[in-house]
């Protein structure tokens, strides 16, 4: 999974060590959680489109990884009951996999030979 950098790790870590003990606040689990939640809030409010997909891709992955497969099957039937017959096919096909169109290797044919040479 990849690790959540934001200017507040960059800026305040090195230094939480120069706060004195007693300057820092005694929490109670509600505030602790609303104080986490606010910094959720920041945080993603910071984050551009493909970093939050990214996010959200890592979480999932992580998720769906430690369920086994009768978990896994419950999640995909209730997402489309007839997918996991076709993703479990995507995965043990026996032909080798089509690139789709932003996989493909694009080449500038300099010779003007259609690619052929």
């Amino acid at each position: 999974m990849r690790k959540l950098v934001t200017s507040a790790n960059i800026l305040l870590t090195p230094y939480i060590h120069l706060l004195p003990i007693s300057k820092m606040a005694k929490l109670t689990s509600t505030q602790h959680n609303e104080v986490a939640e606010q910094f959720a809030e920041l945080v993603v409010d910071g984050m551009d489109m493909k970093t939050l997909v990214g996010y959200a891709m890592d979480n999932l992955m992580e998720y769906y990884e430690k369920c086994d497969e009768h978990e896994l099957r419950e999640l995909i039937d209730e997402y489309d009951e007839d997918l996991f017959d076709e993703l479990v096919d995507n995965v043990t096909q026996q032909y080798p996999k089509q690139l789709n169109t932003f996989e493909k290797e694009t080449f500038i044919d300099i010779n003007n030979t259609g690619g052929k040479y």
